[in-house]
């Protein structure tokens, strides 16, 4: 009779110390089998462009390589030099015809620097102004005070 209850005390405290023991055993062991990827390092490109260059350098084939590499955050279109020749008619289709597409290519293109237009051409066509605004570039930045 004695027997038995010496048994199930015996057991009881063989599980006890088998918790406190491998408890603090039990994580360390699995955080040794998860490999965590390494992250991904990721930079900013800035594409630039001036009037005469700008149909050689954005090309759509160029802009998907860049928004499909995962190591790109943000690729940036910066215009520089001046922008002659640029009236109301040419930057509404500059807006619609060139830049528009190239920027819904993907998320990741976005706009920045200075256009620098013909004096007084860009409120003529306050709406693409906006866009343009909207899209991170600025327009005769250095006319403004």
């Amino acid at each position: 009779m004695k027997f038995h209850k010496v048994i199930p005390y015996k057991i009881r405290r063989a599980i006890s110390m088998a918790a406190i023991i491998g408890a603090p055993i039990l994580p360390i062991a699995a955080s040794c089998n998860e490999i965590e990827p390494e992250p991904t390092p990721t930079r900013d490109v800035e594409i630039k462009f001036n009037n005469e260059n700008a149909d050689k350098v954005l090309t759509f084939d160029v802009l998907r390589n860049y928004a499909n590499d995962a190591t790109i955050r943000t690729i940036y279109l910066v215009p520089i030099e001046h922008w002659d020749g640029m009236v109301a008619g040419n930057i509404t289709f500059m807006r619609k015809n060139f830049l528009q597409p190239r920027l819904n290519i993907s998320p990741k293109i976005r706009g920045r620097g200075d256009f620098d237009f013909v004096l007084g051409e860009a409120s003529k066509v306050p709406t693409d102004s906006l866009w343009f605004v909207q899209q991170g570039w600025t327009i005769n930045k250095k006319y403004q005070r």
